[in-house]
């Protein structure tokens, strides 16, 4: 059911603004992908305001799509990972001058909570869930974590024109906290993760609605 609102609310919005699929949506790169793998993430262009600001919540070792944002869009991105192999990754590389790093995370509360690492030695997609990524002999880490709310304060910013979210099953507690405090969105783009131990594919549809 949620497809199908999906793609007749994009219906709507085509005709609206009588425009193609392919003018209206524009893929932005993730990663060098292989073929047949994830090539990115959808964005509707024509409503990405140029010097405009883009949040991408989940970095990981992976800013591809941050920096064809910037290149594409002369947005200014915020970035943020909580996790010390994140933090040490970014501190490496050379990045535009409006790619901001946080040391911080998304979640529906302001503190710190517990991330565990992955199973793959040199991943770096850490998560909440000890079911899914407790790593044998690998206890957890602490990182810190704010609402979307206290961040905007934070940062200064009124609003977000697009915001990136892949942070491993987080998604299911901070966007219910997002969507409850008003903050105006651009575009919302999200990787819901249905595959969670403690999370049910009903869950990740009351999610999209």
């Amino acid at each position: 059911m949620a497809i199908s609102n999906l793609r007749n609310f994009l219906k709507h919005q085509f005709r609206h603004h009588r425009l193609r699929r392919e003018q209206l949506l524009k893929p932005v790169p993730h990663a060098f992908a292989k073929p047949g793998a994830d090539q990115g993430w959808m964005v509707c262009s024509d409503l990405i305001p140029r010097g405009g600001i883009a949040y991408s919540f989940g970095v990981g070792a992976n800013v591809a799509w941050d920096v064809a944002m910037i290149e594409q869009f002369g947005v200014e991105v915020h970035a943020f990972d909580p996790t010390p192999e994140s933090i040490a990754w970014v501190a490496r590389q050379q990045l535009p001058a409006k790619f901001h790093f946080h040391d911080y995370g998304i979640a529906a509360i302001d503190g710190t909570l517990n991330f565990y690492p992955p199973k793959k030695p040199g991943r770096m997609h850490f998560s909440q869930d000890p079911q899914k990524y407790n790593r044998p002999g690998q206890p957890p880490i602490p990182g810190r974590v704010l609402r979307l709310s206290t961040i905007l304060k934070q940062l200064g910013h009124s609003h977000i024109d697009v915001l990136k979210m892949d942070v491993e099953g987080t998604e299911f507690d901070c966007i219910p906290d997002l969507l409850q405090s008003g903050i105006e969105i651009g575009q919302l783009l999200i990787e819901v993760h249905y595959h969670h131990p403690t999370r049910s594919f009903d869950e990740g549809v009351r999610l999209l609605r």
